[in-house]
């Protein structure tokens, strides 16, 4: 038979040269292939590797191909089952054929063959090295029943593995068709079976190491002077225009929400469309992921590339204390070459100076912030000798104290539940305030649970004031919609002496502000506010007391909900429904509590004169802090 013929003739001469077949052959341990196999892959590449070892396998199938055509098989089909016995005696594999068809074709063969591979030995050594793959790694076993199927068919046979050992799997699975049947679908494959050299393959391999040098050593000089940018005090659009005029690509550094901070390369309404195509497809992502994070976009975690209709977009983030502050991205037309693995680099180089750029500018924004709050706490603790210290005082951090200003006192009230973080959420609110107001002239403090601005007069009038303290108030409310919010506004004072009582006229108009009057200026409380002072205010207390009689008497909740509900109808000109509107209670709910109110005072709420008698009463107290009526 012509198998026992071929495995009879093993031959070992006296000087230990080993023959097979008259073939001078060596024996090598799987350990010593797995790891020269090891030093390759990790040297020019997984994809060149297998190129190298598919075109070594198909050498060895070709020449034990045309061993046992000289042999003169009686069937192909002995010839071809012969092949599996060749690869179990080298010890490569072991070969179950499940399926074989053959055709005449002409002068060649079509063949059709599937199967399974045991104990691969490019498998186990792949275990070995590497651990679990994620695809099929038996380079050389398809490289040598693909050289040895061709060698008999004359038509180029290709066998391709489908699944493998060293996937985890118990076998590896393989078919192996003729070209006329597998068509286009083995087009990927046949480039690994392309003619190179291992001189061609070093020299690809040493030009890409070439080529990786360049690219660290220019890496090397870009961050070389973004940080040199850093440490001479430029700021973010210095950072992307270095990066313009070295690479030529354009750029943008955002905030989390991608505004623009910095940009180059692109003109500002190119940005502008390209920003709104971006956040445009990261909303419709957040959509159909049916996630709310909180954030008004899916945060992008690391490195990645975005193909969107009129550009791509290379990201990446930023990220400062564990937290992402803003991204960096190259911006490329839809038709351009991208080096894909350098630009990734150079990006990732521009987020981490960009971050260092950015906790630079924090620490002096945090500093700042902490000079000017212990400044003005200082100003209201009357620790400065005369006006002209605190006014120079003022002028080394740019703000002019000799001006006119007025005190606004901003009070926060948490639901019960959020008190044990109150301290937390505080500073969380002081940061926040500091970043709104970061463009404007002031000096921002902070009192328990209040934080305090001192605001030059000659920036804007009342109306403006107003109206620019309702957009700040709307902006915490939009970060923090469980908590409700008040400011007072004292009036206009002319001397940086009189901050304290400044300080307290906008304590009296905040304690003035309700849920439907936000912000209470302290001109608005009329002669009420003025007759106030730290001496009189038993003899105010007194007075209130006579005038609301039993309402104050043994007050719990219950009594505090009439005092409520009282004030409000009076606020409102005894109006039943729009007092009804704003304590949310049904009319009859509201005569009935009114009717109440009147059995205890003892006299209807009709009387003009006396209704107005209560409201001063009320506010009065309110005024002195003996009452707190908010929600």
């Amino acid at each position: 038979m012509l198998s026992q013929h071929v495995i009879n003739n093993i031959d070992v001469k006296d000087n230990g040269s080993l023959f097979i077949d008259d073939d001078r052959s060596i024996l090598i341990s799987i350990s010593a292939f797995g790891t020269l196999r090891r030093d390759l892959i990790r040297n020019i590449g997984n994809d060149r590797i297998k190129g190298f070892l598919n075109r070594y396998g198909w050498k060895l199938g070709e020449e034990d191909a045309k061993k046992v055509l000289n042999h003169k098989a009686k069937s192909i089909k002995e010839a071809i089952y012969y092949g599996p016995i060749l690869h179990k005696m080298k010890g490569h594999v072991t070969v179950e054929t499940t399926k074989l068809e053959v055709k005449p074709n002409n002068e060649q063969l079509s063949v059709y063959m599937e199967g399974t591979w045991e104990d691969s030995y490019e498998a186990v050594e792949h275990l070995s090295q590497f651990g679990t793959s994620t695809s099929p790694i038996c380079y050389t076993l398809t490289g040598y029943a693909s050289g040895y199927l061709t060698t008999l068919c004359n038509q180029t046979v290709i066998f391709k593995e489908l699944s493998c050992q060293a996937e985890g799997n118990g076998k590896c699975k393989w078919v192996g068709k003729s070209l006329d049947y597998w068509g286009e679908d083995i087009h990927d494959e046949l480039q690994f079976y392309e003619g190179t050299s291992i001189v061609e393959e070093l020299e690809i391999t040493y030009e890409e190491l070439l080529r990786e040098r360049n690219n660290l050593e220019k890496n090397s000089i870009i961050h070389k002077k973004l940080t040199e940018e850093v440490l001479e005090g430029n700021n973010l659009h210095s950072i992307v225009n270095t990066v313009y005029d070295t690479l030529n690509i354009p750029g943008v550094i955002t905030d989390a929400n991608h505004h623009p901070l910095a940009a180059q390369g692109l003109s500002e309404s190119s940005i502008d469309e390209m920003n709104i195509e971006f956040k445009s497809y990261l909303r419709d992502k957040q959509s159909s992921l049916h996630k709310d994070n909180g954030q008004d976009y899916p945060p992008i975690y690391k490195t990645t590339k975005f193909k969107l209709p009129t550009h791509i977009r290379l990201i990446t983030p930023i990220i400062l204390e564990k937290k992402i502050i803003g991204y960096c991205s190259f911006i490329y037309p839809n038709d351009q070459i991208m080096d894909l693995k350098t630009d990734i680099m150079t990006l990732e180089r521009i987020a981490i100076v960009s971050s260092l750029y950015l906790l630079l500018e924090r620490t002096k924004f945090d500093n700042d912030r902490r000079i000017e709050g212990h400044f003005l706490n200082e100003i209201l603790r009357g620790e400065f000798e005369n006006k002209e210290e605190i006014l120079r005082r003022g002028k080394l951090l740019q703000l002019d104290l000799s001006q006119p200003y007025r005190f606004i006192t901003v009070k926060y009230q948490l639901e019960q539940k959020a008190t044990e973080k109150e301290l937390s959420f505080h500073e969380e609110l002081l940061d926040q305030t500091a970043t709104y107001f970061k463009q404007e002239k002031m000096l921002i403090g902070s009192r328990g649970n209040t934080i305090i601005f001192l605001v030059p007069d000659d920036q804007m009038n009342q109306e403006q004031l107003k109206n620019h303290f309702q957009a700040y108030l709307d902006f915490l409310c939009q970060h923090h919609p469980t908590t409700l919010f008040y400011a007072g506004i004292s009036k206009t004072s002319e001397n940086i002496t009189n901050a304290n009582e400044s300080h307290n006229e906008s304590l009296i108009a905040l304690r003035m502000a309700t849920p439907n009057n936000k912000i209470f200026f302290f001109e608005s409380i009329g002669i009420i506010g003025p007759l106030l002072n730290k001496n009189n205010e038993n003899e105010v207390k007194k007075i209130a007391s006579n005038v609301l009689g039993k309402l104050l008497e043994h007050l719990d909740d219950k009594k505090v909900e009439l005092l409520k509900t009282l004030y409000a109808f009076l606020l409102n000109g005894g109006n039943y429904e729009q007092t009804s509107n704003d304590i949310a209670l049904s009319l009859s709910g509201l005569r009935y509590r009114l009717a109440k109110i009147e059995d205890l005072l003892d006299h209807q709420l009709k009387d003009p004169f006396y209704n107005h008698q209560l409201l001063m009463a009320l506010q009065s107290l309110i005024l002195i802090g003996e009452l707190e009526l908010h929600d």
